[in-house]
């Protein structure tokens, strides 16, 4: 629990006693890979940091699965709509890896919520993070050509190409993992 308070650090009004009261909200949970934070079509019931391993967020349309995020180390991951709304998810929120995650369910994070303004904020800047992060991937997918979002992954976030199987990554470029497989012998070429 560890990296969760260290993240909790950069928020404005941190104190270490705000963590120590969240301490009997907080529990740890492990995903292996394939296993769901939540499911789409059901109630999202909690909201986790990721200790270590990496989710993806992806929905269905027409029958494929979309990969819309990759979240790792260090973040927060749910299905805000529907934890903010308890309503079914329209997303899935799956494990790649084998995950630790420090979880808060939704009726402790209302507890939270009434204790200490502090995790309002927190609420607020992940919420806020999420949607920076959906508007600036549906740019990408706009504006770049698809050898052009694989360059831009293989810049930023080499890493996630040695976690994430082809067919997710090929997902999230909205490319077809053939497609794919051909941008990148075409790159390794030049």
């Amino acid at each position: 629990m560890e990296a969760f308070n260290k993240y909790l650090q950069q928020f404005p009004h941190y104190t270490p006693s705000v963590f120590e009261n969240a301490r009997p909200y907080l529990s740890e949970m492990t995903l292996k890979p394939g296993e769901f934070l939540a499911e789409q079509g059901r109630i999202c019931r909690n909201i986790a940091f990721i200790e270590k391993g990496l989710l993806r967020l992806y929905y269905l349309s027409d029958g494929k699965e979309v990969t819309n995020c990759f979240c790792k180390e260090n973040t927060i991951s749910t299905s805000y709509r529907s934890l903010v709304t308890q309503k079914e998810s329209d997303i899935a929120v799956q494990a790649i890896e084998e995950s630790t995650l420090i979880a808060l369910s939704y009726d402790s994070l209302q507890k939270l919520y009434e204790k200490d303004l502090f995790w309002q904020q927190v609420a607020r800047l992940a919420v806020e993070n999420e949607m920076f992060a959906t508007e600036s991937h549906n740019r990408f997918l706009k504006d770049l050509p698809a050898t052009d979002r694989y360059l831009q992954v293989l810049e930023n976030n080499e890493e996630l190409l040695q976690r994430v199987p082809l067919n997710y990554l090929a997902s999230y470029l909205q490319i077809a993992p053939e497609t794919l497989s051909r941008i990148r012998k075409k790159i390794i070429r030049t």
